[in-house]
């Protein structure tokens, strides 16, 4: 089941890439949240999942995957978490993710995502 939870983070990661902001928000539950790294404000649904979205993705960001853990729960639930690097602007943000997805009759959707910029040691 790893395989699922490394498939649909890299969905995302192109998704990201692509630049639309409404391409990412498709990948998320209606009802989903989003804790961004660029944010403080708490985001339930598509409305302002896209909201994040649409500010992050005015200039082109790069997402590199640092490392990736997978845990499943149950065949319609998965989650994974880790370390990734945002670059944009010529910075490197490095901050931590995790991801809890389900599986619905419109196949694996994000119904939380929690990203945080890593604190100095």
């Amino acid at each position: 089941m790893s395989d699922i939870t490394s498939e649909l983070l890299q969905k995302w990661v192109a998704a990201i890439k692509s630049g639309d902001p409404k391409r990412v928000t498709e990948l998320y539950h209606r009802d989903a949240i989003l804790l961004g790294t660029f944010s403080n404000k708490e985001r339930v649904g598509h409305e302002l999942i896209l909201e994040y979205f649409e500010n992050l993705l005015k200039s082109p960001v790069e997402v590199q995957i640092v490392s990736e853990h997978h845990f499943v729960e149950s065949p319609d639930c998965a989650i994974n978490s880790g370390h990734y690097n945002f670059v944009t602007n010529g910075k490197t943000i490095n901050a931590r993710f995790s991801f809890v997805y389900q599986k619905g009759d419109d196949g694996w959707k994000i119904v939380s995502h929690h990203s945080s910029v890593m604190p100095e040691t």
